[in-house]
Formats: C-alpha cells, sequence, structure tokens
C-alpha cells in the first residue's frame, strides 16, 4: 500500500510538471524549439550557426504570454520559420539575472519579443501580444526577408504621397521606437506622430476603415493632442456601422473608453462641460455604447451617476454626497462591476477630499478598497489599495491595522523586481508611512 501511495504521488508531481510546463507554451512537435541555456550561451550559439536570436521575454503571472505561447509558438508555421532563422530563447524577466536582461531591452510589460544580433544588439523589441501574421512579419523584418523600418522611411522620403509605403511605416512605428533611446527616440516620435496626422487626414473618411489602419491608430492616437483624439473618435462615430462591418466591436469600444475619459477629467477638473460627454452616451454615441451591454442600468444611467458624483465631490468636496452617490451606484451596476470600480471610488475619496475626510467616510474607503483588493490581481494595484487601506487606518488611529496594511503592500511591491524604480519609490513610500506610524504611537 505504501508504494502504491508513492507511485500515485508520483504520477501526480509528474502531472503537474507537465501542466506548468504547458502553462508557458513550451514547445510542441513542430513549433518553436527553445534554446535550453542562458541568454549570453544563446548568443554564443547564434554566433555559432550564425543566426538571430529571437527572445521571448515573459512573466510567470502574465496571461497573455501564456496564450501567445500556447496559440502562437506552437503553430507548424511558425515553428518552421523560427528555427531555421533564430536560436529561440524564453527568459522570465522577473527571475535572475534576466531582470537585468530585460532592462538592458527596455523591457516594460508583457508579453514582450525582441530580434537580437548575435552580438547583443536590439534589432526590434515589441510590446504586446502578437498573433501569427504579426510575430512572422516582425521575424522576417529582422531576418531581412521583409522591408525594415529604415529602408521604408527612405521610401517614403523619395515619395511623401505613397499612402502604402506610409502605412507600412506606420504599422512598423512600435516595435522600431522601443529600439531607440534618448534624443534619437525624441526625433523620432515626433516626426512619427507628424505623419500619422496627415496620414489620417489623407484617407478619411472611409479609406481608413480596415484593421491595419485600426492598428495604426490604436498605437499612435495617444492622449496628448485631445482636440485630435475628438477629430478620430468622431471620424469612427460618422461611420460606425463600417466600422463595425469590418472589425466588429473594437471601434465602438474605442469611442466608449475616449468619451469616458474625457467626461472623467472634466469632471476632477471641475469643469461643467463633462455634461456634454455625458449627453453624448444617449445622442451622438448611443450605437457605440451599446456594445458595453450592460444589466439593470442604461450606459446613459450609469454614466450620468458616476460622472455627476465625481463632479459634486471634486467641485463641491460634498463628501457624505458622493458617498451616498456612490452606494446607489453599486447597487444599481450590480454583476456589471468590477474590482477597478471600488478602487477608484475609494481613491476619488483621497484624492478630492484627503484630509478633510472623517472617520465614517475612511470606514468607507477601507470597504471599497477591500473589495476592489479581494478582486484585484494586478501588483501595482495591489500595493496602492493596501496603502489607502493603511493610510485609513491610521488616520482611524487603528495603528496596528495600519502596520499591517503597509508591511503588506511593502511585502507585495516585491513582486515588482524588473521594475526597479517604481519599486523603489513605491518601497520608499511605504517606510515613510511606516517610519511616520513609529512616532504616532510613542
Amino acid at each position: 500500500m505504501k508504494k502504491r501511495r508513492y507511485v500515485l504521488l508520483l504520477t501526480a508531481l509528474l502531472m503537474v510538471a507537465v501542466q506548468l510546463r504547458a502553462q508557458h507554451g513550451t514547445e510542441a512537435a513542430n513549433g518553436i524549439k527553445f534554446f535550453k541555456g542562458t541568454f549570453s550561451e544563446a548568443l554564443a550559439q547564434a554566433k555559432k550557426e550564425n543566426k538571430l536570436v529571437f527572445v521571448d521575454f515573459y512573466a510567470v503571472w502574465c496571461v497573455p504570454c501564456k496564450k501567445m505561447a500556447k496559440t502562437v509558438f506552437t503553430q507548424d508555421e511558425v515553428g518552421k520559420y523560427f528555427n531555421e532563422h533564430f536560436i529561440n530563447l524564453q527568459l522570465d524577466a522577473e527571475k535572475g539575472e534576466n531582470v537585468e536582461i530585460a532592462k538592458n531591452y527596455k523591457v516594460a510589460a508583457y508579453p514582450t519579443v525582441a530580434f537580437i544580433s548575435s552580438d547583443g544588439k536590439a534589432l526590434s523589441v515589441n510590446t504586446g501580444a502578437m498573433d501569427k501574421d504579426e510575430l512572422m512579419e516582425a521575424a522576417k523584418i529582422a531576418a531581412g526577408e521583409s522591408v525594415s523600418f529604415e529602408e521604408l522611411y527612405n521610401k517614403y522620403k523619395a515619395d511623401n504621397n505613397d499612402l502604402d509605403v506610409q502605412q507600412q511605416l506606420l504599422l512598423k512605428a512600435p516595435s522600431f521606437l522601443q529600439a531607440q533611446e534618448g534624443m534619437d527616440a525624441d526625433k523620432w516620435v515626433t516626426r512619427l506622430q507628424k505623419l500619422y496626422k496627415s496620414y489620417v487626414a489623407a484617407k478619411a473618411p472611409l479609406k481608413l476603415i480596415n484593421e491595419n489602419d485600426y492598428r495604426i491608430i490604436l498605437t499612435l492616437e495617444g492622449d496628448e493632442d485631445k482636440e485630435h483624439k475628438q477629430y478620430m473618435i468622431d471620424l469612427m462615430n460618422d461611420h460606425l456601422d463600417d466600422w463595425m462591418k469590418a472589425l466588429g466591436n473594437a471601434p465602438a469600444y474605442y469611442i466608449v473608453e475616449a468619451n469616458d475619459i474625457f467626461a472623467e477629467d472634466l469632471a476632477k477638473d471641475g469643469n461643467v462641460k463633462y455634461k456634454d460627454y455625458v449627453e453624448k452616451v444617449k445622442s451622438q454615441y448611443a450605437k457605440a455604447y451599446e456594445v458595453v451591454g450592460l444589466t439593470g442600468i442604461t450606459p446613459y444611467e450609469k454614466a450620468k451617476l458616476y460622472f455627476d458624483a465625481l463632479f459634486n465631490l471634486y467641485k463641491n468636496k460634498d463628501v457624505s454626497g458622493y458617498v451616498s452617490a456612490m452606494e446607489t451606484y453599486f447597487g444599481k451596476m450590480e454583476k456589471n462591476l468590477r474590482s477597478a470600480d471600488y478602487g477608484k471610488a475609494a481613491q476619488n475619496l483621497y484624492m478630492a477630499a484627503g484630509k478633510s475626510l472623517k472617520a465614517k467616510d475612511h470606514e468607507v474607503a477601507i470597504k471599497w478598497a477591500e473589495k476592489a483588493l479581494a478582486q484585484e490581481e494586478a501588483v501595482m494595484d495591489r500595493v496602492n489599495y493596501m496603502v489607502m487601506i493603511g493610510d485609513s487606518y491610521r488616520e482611524l488611529k487603528n495603528y496596528t491595522k495600519s502596520r499591517e496594511f503597509y508591511n503588506q503592500g511593502f511585502a507585495e511591491s516585491l513582486r515588482l523586481e524588473n521594475m526597479e524604480m517604481p519599486q523603489a519609490m513605491l518601497q520608499g513610500a511605504i517606510k515613510q508611512k511606516l517610519a511616520t506610524l513609529d512616532l504616532l504611537e510613542k
């Protein structure tokens, strides 16, 4: 019986090992074959075989990393090309020496895939999940089988009216920009923003309705030039049926997100013009907001409740009115709620009212932040909620609970080991708060 239990345990452990291996997409029979060695060993092997290095920078908690590894790296076409042209390497960017390697290649989010020459020079660095076609195109550019960004830019300078060349150039811009540094990066950002705006103007309104141009808009529009972003969402909205026929619901979500951001910024500034954007929810952008699919509340009711409450809080510092309005909001939203809704509600209390919060307000903030924390997985947000809860307990003079949450936040921040600057700033702030507690407890 004892031997049988041992065999069963060994089998279970082997099954777990297989599952863990599968979770980060180790290669299928015909997929990418990954090099079993260090980064420096991969560079040496690439030099020996006269190949480039392909690196998949991932984090064990990254769901898009796992999906890409499972659904893209395992495809026959991908495996055939990558195994022939590259030494392929997967690096957990939050582990050991890989942290510094990731930092050297400016890896700031996951997944990030990089194509690197055998001397260690980055040829392209690509952030975000990629489908098969996007990955193959990036690989062929790196291998010299597709036109590079620099070659396209020279073609553009020779004929700045060729929209096909401009489209190819703008599609390649994000990965090219990520590989640039310092003044070169700033110079290229300025150039490409100017090109992007002239390209959009030349193709608007109907010739932009395709997958490639939508991808360009998503990556290059940004939030700095609000006037141009308003132009873009109105352009999409005016032809939303065509956009949705070509690309599904994505363009509608783009309009919704942009309009909500405009309304929120104005409400927080105490500017009554936020109401214009709230009204657009049921008028100009009504069709776009239909995709949100709320239950028990209309998009307009949701927007009016939330943004009216936000305006009242920031403009009038009416904390009790805000708390009452948000409790009504949570009640009407019910199953539509996400962790971020509770977290933002608590954070707005701190940001708008700060030291004027009363004991009962801190108790509400703790309740909301704890609800957010229970559902949140992102490390930065979790640390933020823990610190907020610690701050409220400090104001309530419950220093034991305050210290508990500050310490939890510090421990959680250790998971940011590949993000040295944010980690250092968070830990420094938490240490200061702990030091303040020491003084208060004396």
